[in-house]
C-alpha cells in the first residue's frame, strides 16, 4: 500500500483520506445494506459488505500504527452509510449499529456527514457520534456532495437567537481550503494494452472548485465499482459545475495501492 501526499495535511491512502495533523480518517459512501437491494433487482450476492469494509478499514489501520491504544481522534463518513433511500431496514439498522460499535474503539469521535440515502442517521447521534450536514476538520469542509450547500455565514443581525451558520470555506486555520465530497462514486475504466480487456477502477479526483481545492472520495464499496467518468456523465453538482476535464486522476488497485494518472483529459484522448 503506497499513500500519495496531496499537502502537508492531506494523504490519500487505500480509499480513503487521512489527516495527519487531525489524526483524523475520512471515507464516503459505504452504502450498508447494499446485498438487500441487490436482492430485491434479483441479483444473489453473499451478505459480506459490512466483512470486506471492516477488512479494508483494518488494512490501513495497521499501515497507519492504529492501534485501539493509539487511536485515531476522528472517523469521518462522507456520507451514504446505509443504501436505501426512506426509513431504516431492518438489515440497514442491525449493520449501522454493528459498524458503529466495531469503530468505536478505533477513534475518539465519529462523524456522520448525512448523504441523499441517510434518512433516519440522527437516531445514532450520541457522546461520541455526530451527525451533520456538513462538518469543518483543520482546512477540510466535508460535505456529501448530492447538493452544494449555501455555506456562506450569515451576518449576525439575520440570525435568530441561537442559529448557527454551517462552516464556511473561508473559515479555519488559515490555510489553503479545501472541499472535501463524495457521492459522486468516481471510477475509470482502463484498458489492458495486452489483453485489451477494460478494468473498471475507483479512483480519487483533484481539482477546482470556485476558488477552492476540491477533493473526490471514491465509494468505499466493493461490490460496486461506480461511474466510469469517461463514459458516463458526473453525478454531483460540484464536478457538474467544474472543469471535469482538467481534475487530476489518481486510481486506487484492489491491494490499495494509488497510482497519478494526470488529468482527465489526458484518458479521454487516449479513447
Amino acid at each position: 500500500m503506497r499513500s500519495v501526499s496531496l499537502s502537508a495535511g492531506l494523504e490519500l491512502i487505500d480509499l480513503a483520506l487521512f489527516l495527519p495533523n487531525s489524526r483524523a480518517l475520512v471515507i464516503a459512501d459505504v452504502h450498508l445494506g447494499i446485498e438487500e437491494a441487490l436482492r430485491d433487482e434479483g441479483v444473489f450476492v453473499p451478505r459480506q459488505h459490512l466483512a470486506h469494509v471492516q477488512q479494508r478499514l483494518e488494512r490501513i489501520f495497521q499501515e497507519l500504527h492504529i492501534t485501539p491504544s493509539e487511536s485515531l481522534r476522528k472517523i469521518i463518513i462522507n456520507g451514504d452509510l446505509r443504501h436505501q433511500f426512506g426509513p431504516l431496514s431492518r438489515v440497514e439498522q442491525k449493520e449501522s449499529q454493528e459498524f458503529l460499535r466495531w469503530l468505536a474503539p478505533w477513534a475518539e469521535q465519529i462523524v456522520l456527514i448525512e448523504g441523499n440515502h441517510d434518512g433516519s442517521l440522527r437516531q445514532f447521534a450520541s457522546e461520541r457520534v455526530t451527525v451533520t450536514k456538513s462538518y469543518r476538520e483543520g482546512p477540510c469542509l466535508f460535505v456529501h456532495g448530492d447538493e452544494v450547500l449555501d455555506l456562506t455565514p450569515q451576518p449576525p443581525s439575520l440570525k435568530r437567537k441561537g442559529e448557527h451558520s454551517p462552516p464556511s470555506l473561508g473559515e479555519g486555520s488559515g490555510e489553503r481550503s479545501w472541499l472535501i465530497i463524495g457521492h459522486e462514486h468516481p471510477a475509470v475504466g482502463l484498458r489492458d494494452p495486452i489483453t485489451q480487456r477494460v478494468e473498471v477502477y475507483k479512483c480519487f479526483l483533484v481539482g477546482k472548485f470556485g476558488g477552492n481545492n476540491l477533493l473526490v472520495l471514491p465509494s468505499f464499496n466493493q461490490l460496486v465499482r461506480g461511474s466510469d467518468l469517461l463514459k458516463e456523465q458526473p453525478l454531483s453538482p460540484f464536478v457538474q459545475q467544474s472543469d471535469l476535464e482538467s481534475f487530476l486522476v489518481y486510481p486506487v488497485s484492489d491491494n490499495g495501492r494509488i497510482y497519478e494518472f494526470g488529468p482527465l483529459r489526458r484518458l479521454l484522448s487516449a479513447l
